[in-house]
């Protein structure tokens, strides 16, 4: 190979910089001794090729960013015409995508169209916006009442809490990490936002209430209403704020009446709703949105990862009623690179990839042979508890104990060495298919451009890999 200079002047090769790589950089959520990146010489479609010439499935989409897959042609090509033109200015400027990009997100998200959009560069950032942004307009509403509002029991004029889930993950900045039930919120204790309270799980593999849906009355929304009610209802709770379909805590699918009554009770109260799309938006679960699996439009919701597809950038869409509170107070909140050009013109050709192409529909088929391929491993192997997913957006949760139905990695065990890793290593190493080893059970994300031939060889990969789970088990 080729000898290249770096800025210090000294050669190095390039069949060296996994080694540079993993003596300089820090990686995320992990120790730093023994972290050995693979050294990758290019990717395209679906597969990632190695500078020793193994090709690796991406099953996880590239932190489920990668959505149209590697090098996808038509984005690529919008990205070089963008860079030929223009690749940033701030915003007291106007430049085409961004425009147009802003119109296009508040075209087709749901709820009216008369919407703003505020652009960040990670969907942490954009949390943090619409936090910021709920806050602000429960506040001004509160002072619109005026001495109205000065009952009796009232300390402060200013409703300030937030109500998530504890199967939940926003991002790893303050305000987001606050919001989030991961145990990666931990390693900021005791420094947390206040004002943040957590609601039980949709989880009905693992209700919170010991119930079974249907005969449950979806008592995990329920009980929110008595949260907001027990936390001073409108006058004390800003916003509940929940992911779509649960992402890093287990890929959890609501029932279908969980959104539409979660609305009623935050029009109840008249708090907002938060929906957080980061992970499901751009047709992960084949809708554009998965919020359109419930037919609910939240207040704000939150965009990031497969949004620019190859270009870092995230968007918090506020609804016309949030959005007009703006118009004559200061929106407080901002980043360097907000409204991105080249980031902009990325994700309008990655919405046009999704329209044209019909990858809606693609991924409805494919999810459809996908999930049934994955029941029927659950049928044959004695450690799969449950199969879930929505579209290309599956997981398989594994046990421990069929009898107990202990999982194999309990919540305060999410980074200790267990089974999902040792999973995670045979795959990559023995049929590379790289999947994550962090999770909360096999993470089956794979891009949505793939084909019904590589979803059966993933799937004939995972039935060989659960024979280590299985052997493993307790009885």
């Amino acid at each position: 190979m080729e000898n290249a200079k770096n800025i210090a002047g000294h050669t190095t090769k390039r069949s060296d910089f996994a080694a540079l790589q993993s003596k300089h950089l820090m990686q995320c959520w992990s120790t730093q001794r023994g972290y050995s990146p693979i050294p990758v010489e290019s990717a395209e479609g679906c597969w990632i090729h190695t500078t020793d010439g193994r090709k690796i499935f991406d099953l996880r989409s590239a932190h489920e960013c990668i959505n149209l897959g590697f090098r996808h042609p038509k984005v690529l090509k919008a990205l070089q015409e963008q860079m030929e033109k223009l690749v940033y200015v701030t915003d007291d400027f106007a430049t085409e995508p961004t425009a147009d990009l802003a119109k296009t997100l508040a075209e087709i998200t749901p709820g009216s169209p008369d919407k703003r959009i505020w652009f960040a560069q990670s969907g942490a950032g954009a949390v943090e916006a619409a936090i910021k942004g709920a806050r602000f307009y429960k506040y001004h509403k509160m002072m619109q009442r005026g001495a109205g509002n000065l009952a009796p029991d009232m300390q402060y004029p200013f409703p300030y809490k937030i109500i998530s889930r504890y199967r939940s993950w926003h991002g790893a900045t303050t305000a987001a990490a606050s919001v989030s039930g991961d145990p990666r919120r931990w390693f900021l204790e005791p420094f947390v936002m206040p004002g943040v309270k957590y609601a039980p799980d949709a989880y009905c593999y693992r209700c919170p209430f010991n119930k079974t849906f249907p005969e449950c009355d979806i008592d995990c929304v329920e009980y929110i209403d008595q949260m907001i009610e027990l936390e001073g209802g409108g006058n004390k709770v800003a916003a509940v704020i929940v992911e779509a379909v649960v992402g890093s805590n287990g890929i959890i699918p609501p029932p279908p009446e969980y959104f539409p009554r979660l609305r009623e009770i935050c029009d109840k109260w008249d708090i907002l709703l938060i929906v957080d799309e980061t992970m499901t938006g751009m047709g992960r679960t084949g809708e554009m949105f998965a919020i359109n699996h419930y037919d609910t439009v939240p207040d704000i919701m939150i965009m990031g990862k497969a949004l620019g597809v190859y270009v870092p950038i995230a968007a918090t869409i506020f609804s016309e009623k949030v959005a007009h509170v703006f118009d004559d107070n200061i929106f407080g909140h901002g980043q360097s690179f907000s409204g991105h050009a080249l980031a902009c013109a990325g994700a309008l050709a990655s919405i046009q990839v999704l329209q044209e192409e019909n990858i809606l529909d693609h991924v409805r088929k494919m999810g459809k042979h996908l999930g049934a391929r994955l029941q029927n491993l659950h049928h044959s192997h004695k450690s799969v508890g449950d199969v879930r997913g929505l579209g290309l957006f599956w997981t398989m949760e594994l046990l421990k104990n069929r009898a107990t139905g202990e999982s194999v990695r309990p919540q305060t065990q999410k980074y200790a060495a267990n089974i999902v890793k040792d999973i995670a290593r045979f795959m990559l190493e023995e049929k590379n298919i790289y999947i994550p080893g962090d999770k909360f059970g096999i993470w089956v994300v794979p891009p949505l451009i793939v084909e019904k031939e590589e979803i059966d060889f993933i799937v004939d990969a995972i039935d060989e890999a659960l024979n280590i789970s299985d052997a493993a088990m307790e009885t």
